[in-house]
């Protein structure tokens, strides 16, 4: 963790963002818009992105912090339905859909230690009833009302939350192939971007699923193929996930990451957010926020603070 006098101005501007801005009930926004460069956008209340800033700003050490989790943990509590499944929209938005394993993944690892549903394992059955003949995870819960696929992101994101263990062997096995043999692009259907799936893997294999290990140096050398002259491997969303990635794979390239992060910290607004950035979709509708891409900026600064701590107290690094 990252003691809270230690934090950089940057990490306190965008943890005051997220502070101020999450919804009363604990929510972080979600907005829908009809185009990939996100001008035109409505609020549409989701589950989705708060799982994310869970995730982000875990490792982030100070009240703020805690005050926001809470909150968070009371407002995806609420959300659960029957015996531990999610679905997309919140009962506060007049959408509705199917349950899904990738949401259901992600807020059962929020609350994975609080919730006696999801800390007694009682929603697995259903991921381990929804496989292919591959025992690779589909994205819908039994009759959605959805046709079903397989998205290499959503299974990332479910062994995230199962972990290393027999019925996820063949899933691991599926995103380390599917990575050395560069077919990401075809793998997966909520999602735009490559580097959204390097980081699922990375945060799955950081979180204990050791069997991904294997896409360490693919995902590794794919990061950096997509190292531009300004820091960045894209935008900021992009270059946030692609500094988480290295870092949870252990890539020792310091000075690398700390010019992501300079590129990261030149392009923080006035109040402390980053712009809003599309990261997945739905047919016609593309989605993101300011809060999501605030979460996945912090947490890659934190990596990159933590990493440059350790590299200077080794002396293997000059601060600055």
């Amino acid at each position: 963790m990252t003691a809270p006098e230690r934090l950089a101005p940057s990490v306190r501007r965008g943890l005051r963002f997220l502070h101020d801005n999450q919804l009363p009930y604990g929510e972080f926004r979600t907005y829908a818009s009809p185009s990939i460069d996100m001008r035109v956008t409505s609020f549409d209340s989701a589950v989705f992105v708060t799982t994310f800033v869970l995730y982000s700003i875990a490792r982030i050490d100070c009240p703020r912090r805690k005050t926001m989790t809470d909150k968070a943990i009371s407002f995806l509590t609420e959300e659960i339905r029957g015996p531990g499944l999610f679905q997309y929209y919140t009962s506060k938005n007049t959408n509705s859909i199917g349950f899904d394993l990738d949401d259901t993944a992600c807020a059962s690892v929020a609350l994975q230690q609080g919730h006696p549903l999801v800390a007694g394992g009682s929603n697995v059955e259903y991921f381990l009833e929804n496989r292919n003949e591959a025992d690779l995870f589909y994205t819908w819960v039994g009759d959605a009302a959805l046709e079903n696929d397989v998205d290499s992101v959503v299974n990332a994101n479910v062994v995230l939350y199962l972990g290393d263990r027999d019925e996820t062997r063949s899933a691991c096995g599926y995103l380390i192939e599917t990575i050395e043999s560069s077919r990401e692009s075809d793998s997966y259907h909520h999602y735009l971007d490559d580097m959204t799936l390097y980081y699922a893997v990375s945060r799955a294999y950081a979180n204990g699923t050791s069997s991904l290990g294997g896409a360490r140096e693919a995902i590794i050398e794919k990061v950096l193929q997509r190292s531009k002259d300004d820091g960045s491997f894209g935008d900021e969303l992009v270059t946030a996930c692609a500094v988480c990635s290295l870092a949870k794979f252990e890539y020792d390239g310091v000075k690398r990451l700390r010019d992501a992060a300079s590129y990261l910290e030149e392009r923080q607004s006035a109040n402390g957010s980053w712009r809003r950035v599309a990261m997945f979709l739905q047919p016609g509708r593309y989605y993101g926020s300011e809060e999501l891409t605030t979460a996945l900026c912090l947490e890659a600064l934190t990596h990159v603070a933590g990493m440059q701590a350790e590299a200077e107290r080794r002396g293997e690094a000059q601060p600055g």
